[in-house]
């Protein structure tokens, strides 16, 4: 993990003080015998490691009540009362360590609605003084000058509009990626280079900033970001990418067969956004996908194309594959009530394997108008279609 100058000088301040306090009682019990407890001295330790990492502060409590009772068990002073003094150590670590993470989650959420409000100051035009107020040591100004500086559009702010992405203030963070998304093309190169950050939040920010931006420089990058580790970031470089639309289709295509499951998952959902004939073509073949996961998405991706995927997905039930039916049926019924009208006139098609499935789908849908085409399904010379027109009609019945 790399360590900013800042993230250093804290540790630095962390272990000195923690040195002098250890030197301080072993010095004591050494020269003069005497049994001062240095130990309170430690929450002058965990106070600023709770404001500076919150709840990890924790382990820092842990570390530093082990430390403790080793000491004591060194000089020879060990007892209950030292279990005691560890243990809360641990425990105000944590607590602090919460109560600092609560106040910062509030004053962010706060953050979201300060621009624009009634009483906020209007924005000065004169851009590097604003680019001077993202280095305020005030998020509530960082983050006004982040919002001057995306409505500015002045592609000087990109340099340190990208370096904000970092900030403490997940408040600010937030409104830096917004910013960076209205600068436009001059944005993208920072924030490709961030979707490698080591932080969850700087990669799924600069993938919802890619994607208002809508530059196909960016698809490469995005592309590489449908297999990060983290799933809330896959998602928005899947949703950036269907953003960008067509320069992405062909690449998103080729990665519904990668051997990566994760990269098939994230292109279905982009081109379930995307739509198209084409898609439509894919997004049916992965329904046979190994992947459960992928299939599941491959569904729902032809559920959010919508309507023009019925004739596709109607004829995919002409099928003995039970997999494929399956998949079918469950993205016919994500599409909803309009495909009510073309499933009932599925029901009299001289395919049984497509008059079933279109009573299936009929009943995850819940359309009260399909109630009659089920009924005459009741008379049909095939027990699959009965059976399934049966249960559509109870699935109706009780919605």
């Amino acid at each position: 993990m790399r360590l900013t100058e800042t993230a250093w000088g804290r540790l630095a301040i962390i272990v000195l003080a923690t040195g002098i306090i250890v030197i301080l009682e072993t010095a004591t019990h050494l020269l003069s015998g005497n049994g001062l407890e240095y130990a309170d001295l430690f929450y002058l330790v965990l106070i600023p490691a709770a404001f500076w990492y919150r709840r990890q502060a924790v382990y820092l409590g842990i570390l530093i009540a082990s430390l403790h009772i080793a000491l004591d068990y060194i000089i020879g002073d060990a007892g209950a009362s030292t279990l005691v003094r560890a243990g809360l150590l641990v425990v105000v670590s944590y607590v602090l360590g919460y109560l600092f993470d609560l106040a910062a989650q509030r004053r962010a959420d706060g953050l979201h609605f300060r621009i624009g409000e009634p009483g906020t100051p209007a924005c000065n035009r004169n851009i590097q003084r604003q680019i001077a107020r993202l280095r305020s040591r005030d998020p509530d100004t960082r983050y006004q000058a982040a919002g001057c500086l995306g409505d500015a559009g002045d592609p000087a702010a990109v340099g340190p509009l990208a370096a904000l992405l970092t900030d403490p203030e997940s408040g600010v963070r937030w409104k830096a990626a917004e910013a960076l998304g209205k600068l436009g093309p001059p944005a993208v190169g920072p924030l490709t280079e961030s979707l490698k950050s080591e932080s969850v939040d700087v990669r799924w920010m600069a993938a919802v900033a890619l994607g208002d931006i809508g530059d196909p420089a960016a698809v490469p990058a995005l592309m590489e970001a449908l297999d990060d580790e983290d799933s809330y970031v896959r998602s928005r470089a899947a949703l950036a990418l269907s953003a960008i639309g067509e320069p992405a289709r062909d690449l998103l295509i080729t990665a519904l067969r990668s051997k990566n499951g994760r990269v098939r998952q994230g292109a279905a959902l982009a081109l379930g956004k995307i739509g198209g004939e084409e898609a439509v073509a894919v997004l049916i073949g992965s329904l046979l996908d190994p992947d459960e996961g992928v299939r599941e998405r491959a569904a729902s991706a032809l559920g959010d194309i919508g309507e023009t995927a019925v004739p596709a997905l109607l004829a995919a039930l002409r099928t003995d594959d039970e997999l494929l039916r399956k998949g079918g049926i469950a993205a016919l019924g994500r599409i909803g009530e309009g495909t009510t009208a073309p499933l009932i006139a599925a029901l009299r098609d001289d395919d049984w394997r497509i008059r079933a499935g279109a009573a299936t789908a009929l009943g995850e849908i819940g359309d009260a108008r399909s109630v009659d085409g089920l009924i005459m399904a009741l008379q049909d010379e095939r027990t699959e279609v009965r059976e399934a027109a049966r249960e559509a009609l109870g699935s109706i019945r009780k919605s």
